[in-house]
């Protein structure tokens, strides 16, 4: 794994970011759900609404912003007489960071439609 983190570039220290956050709200989210919070603050249910959906939208912004600057390398692999099997194993890597974001905003999308019907079942419409 820290293989393709690595060969994913400069945008992959913003996914991690990304991850980690969404990370720690997940174990937040986890540890209300499970508390008398949840039950007794409503604020307390849709509170992931004002975050998850930063995790959702900017996440594939990133990877494909990663994506961009690989394939950008590409071509100029290619314009300086490079090789096109350099230039092909170059767009491999660049798609590392679209595949990351899309991770994260999968996860992100799940967790929140998960705390929506969590919600829904405690009678908060979200």
């Amino acid at each position: 794994m820290s293989e393709f983190f690595f060969l994913g570039g400069m945008c992959m220290w913003p996914l991690a970011a990304c991850s980690a956050a969404l990370l720690a709200l997940l174990f937040e989210r986890a540890i209300v759900v499970a508390g008398p919070r949840w039950r007794s603050v409503p604020a307390e249910r849709t509170f992931h609404r004002t975050f998850v959906p930063f995790f959702i939208e900017v996440a594939p912004a990133l990877g494909l912003l990663g994506t961009m600057q690989g394939i950008m390398e590409c071509f100029g692999v290619l314009g300086t007489a490079g090789s096109a099997k350099g230039a092909l194993a170059g767009l491999g890597i660049a798609a590392i960071t679209t595949v990351f974001g899309l991770l994260i905003a999968l996860v992100a999308s799940i967790a929140g439609f998960t705390l929506d019907a969590l919600a829904r079942v405690e009678g908060v419409t979200p």
